[in-house]
């Protein structure tokens, strides 16, 4: 009764429903179900009838049409039906039949029949096969020969090198068995004349002798009508155009797959019931395969009335992905990785193209590759993050996953799409930003100055050690003039000495001066600032909001613009709407645990350090407007 029969496809799917309650005898019930079609489709498959327009030997019981089907089988190949039984299809029948025609036709040509003759193909009658194979076997030998007689006849100077023992041997004796078979069939058949004569006996050429006296008892000596001692060029062409018309006959053969066969059971096979019992067979199959097709339309309509809410459910509008007691089907399971339980995943095909999709969700994306020891091929999800902070997360990075099915794998981060991921987050990453980029201009300016200071310390050892050398060298040692020249240099080194210490004296003042005089401008600054409170607050505040206030703006509005369903359309879906996370799912999506009672080794909350801080702040702020407004 839930068939709409008032249109064509409703009328159909009823009589389809109908049908198959008859078939299965249950024609008194006013409902169908999907286990009665499926039970209707297995005994479909195990049916010789089964739809799949390929008959079998199986599927009659008269002898004589399924030693036909297996006969066409055998010349045409088989396909395998549903039952896994080899059979034919038409197409092969129709095939069968044509190629058995034209072969009957052309064999037809080349038949003798009782008491006729048949000269014009067969010039030997049935002898004319075997004269022919003998032809074929010295065709090419003999024309060579007589080739080589023309030559001679036209330039006798040429004999010795087309006689036998010419170039053919040239490159030295052969030297075994082999060799030397192998050099008699490259020579010629006899030793050729100017006469032109190829002598059927005696002096020929042993690796031909046997084949060439074949061809004169064959085909010659027949074909001529008398004993023939020798052969002659127009004897030779006699011969040869007497098997023309035979050998044209043999070019033309058609049916070549159905000449296993004899002629006399093809001759029935045309002329008998056999192809039409087939045909019979294949449009009950026919009809078989129409009926199979709208039972299986009505298994997909009831597919569709038993699973298409569920479907829409888990593919548009979610209610299991927002239920932490479900999954919906799309999802892939958990990543457990830095203390944290990340409950969206989903699977990705194309990393690359994911991840240029994923960038527009302004969510942290973790993509993670997973491994399991059981499965040679792994797989990568995209995880997204949605409370908390980044922690220790980074590509490398190494968790465990558990899918929807409770199996285990091993995840490593292979790529990150960076996004804040909290409003605190947020709101303190300028200052992250800031950090780290003071600490890598100070890691840069005491790597460089490391470097001078090494440098110097390398540049003033070696010069002390050349003073130290040229001293040793102009060190008298005796008395006299050289002693009185290495005066001068003596009395140098203490004055030179004397006045580098003078030098960092200076510079040190300087310093000291220089620090001493930026420290009392601070100082005094502050102190003025301190006699003037009311300002110094009004400082902090300003400061405070030229820094808090935009990041906060731009926190918020990256937060709430975050869009899950940019992932999901990296995937290949198409998504109509945005979707937004609220606090309840983003707490859902990436979860703490918190430790069991009684744990113990657990990080010690900081809130009492935090309560001080909030109270040593308010008494502050307490003293500060007191001393403002008093």
């Amino acid at each position: 009764s839930a068939f709409d029969a008032s249109n064509a496809e409703g009328q159909q799917l009823l009589e389809t429903a109908r049908y198959v309650r008859t078939w299965l005898g249950a024609e008194g019930s006013e409902t169908i179900s999907l286990t009665q079609i499926q039970t209707f489709l297995t005994s479909l498959d195990t049916s010789v009838i089964n739809g799949d327009e390929i008959i079998t030997a199986q599927g009659t019981e008269d002898k004589e049409v399924r030693e036909f089907i297996e006969d066409v089988t055998a010349c045409m190949g088989g396909d395998e039906d549903r039952t896994g039984q080899v059979g034919i299809t038409e197409e092969a029948l129709d095939q069968f039949l044509n190629q058995a025609q034209a072969y009957l036709t052309w064999a037809g040509k080349g038949r003798l029949a009782p008491g006729e003759g048949n000269e014009a193909i067969l010039p030997l009658g049935e002898d004319t096969l075997a004269g022919y194979e003998a032809l074929r076997a010295v065709r090419a030998k003999t024309d060579e020969f007589f080739a080589r007689c023309r030559m001679i006849r036209f330039s006798p100077a040429s004999a010795d090198l087309l006689k036998t023992g010419g170039v053919e041997l040239e490159a030295g004796a052969p030297s075994d068995a082999d060799a030397i078979n192998a050099a008699l069939e490259r020579l010629p058949i006899a030793e050729p004349n100017a006469e032109g004569l190829l002598p059927l006996s005696g002096a020929l050429n042993p690796a031909y002798d046997a084949a060439l006296q074949e061809f004169r008892d064959r085909a010659a000596q027949p074909i001529q009508g008398r004993e023939l001692p020798q052969l002659s060029q127009a004897q030779w062409d006699r011969v040869k155009a007497a098997f023309a018309p035979y050998e044209q006959w043999l070019a033309g053969k058609r049916g070549a797959d159905v000449e296993k066969l004899n002629q006399k059971k093809l001759r029935r096979y045309l002329d008998g019931p056999y192809a039409d019992a087939v045909r019979a067979m294949l449009a009950a199959d026919r009809e078989v395969a129409e009926r199979s097709a709208q039972v299986r339309a009505l298994k997909k309509m009831l597919l569709y009335h038993r699973y298409l809410l569920q479907l829409a459910s888990n593919f548009v509008s979610f209610p299991s992905l927002y239920d932490p007691a479900r999954r919906a089907m799309f999802e892939m399971g958990s990543l457990v990785i830095d203390g944290r339980w990340f409950n969206f995943a989903v699977k990705v095909e194309g990393l690359q193209e994911h991840s240029k999709l994923a960038q527009a969700s302004r969510i942290y994306v973790m993509y993670v590759e997973l491994t399991r020891a059981d499965e040679t091929d792994g797989l990568v999800v995209a995880v997204a993050a949605t409370s908390g902070t980044a922690g220790n997360l980074g590509v490398g990075k190494r968790g465990v996953f558990y899918d929807t099915r409770g199996r285990l794998y091993d995840a490593r981060v292979v790529r990150i799409i960076e996004n804040p991921i909290s409003f605190g987050e947020a709101l303190v990453s300028p200052f992250v930003r800031l950090g780290r980029f003071v600490r890598g201009k100070i890691d840069a300016f005491s790597g460089a100055a490391q470097k001078r200071l090494e440098s110097r310390v390398g540049r003033a050892a070696k010069s002390i050690k050349a003073q130290a050398r040229e001293a040793a060298r102009e060190t008298p040692a005796t008395s006299g003039a050289p002693a009185a020249r290495a005066a001068p240099a003596a009395r140098a080194a203490p004055a030179a000495a004397a006045g580098s210490r003078r030098d960092i004296l200076i510079g040190a003042s300087l310093s000291i001066a220089a620090l001493s005089s930026a420290f009392a401008f601070i100082t005094s600054t502050m102190a003025d600032l301190l006699t003037r409170p009311f300002t110094l607050v009004m400082a902090v505040v300003i400061l405070a909001l030229l820094v808090f206030v935009p990041t906060a703006v731009i926190a918020g509005s990256k937060l709430a613009r975050r869009d899950l369903s940019a992932l999901l359309e990296g995937c290949g879906w198409a998504i109509n709407a945005r979707m937004r996370l609220d606090r309840t799912q983003r707490r859902q999506f990436t979860r703490q645990e918190s430790y069991p009672p009684g744990a113990r080794g657990i990080p010690k909350a900081r809130r009492l350090t935090r309560l001080l801080v909030i109270l040593l702040l308010s008494l502050l702020a307490l003293v500060l407007t007191w001393t403002m407004f008093s």
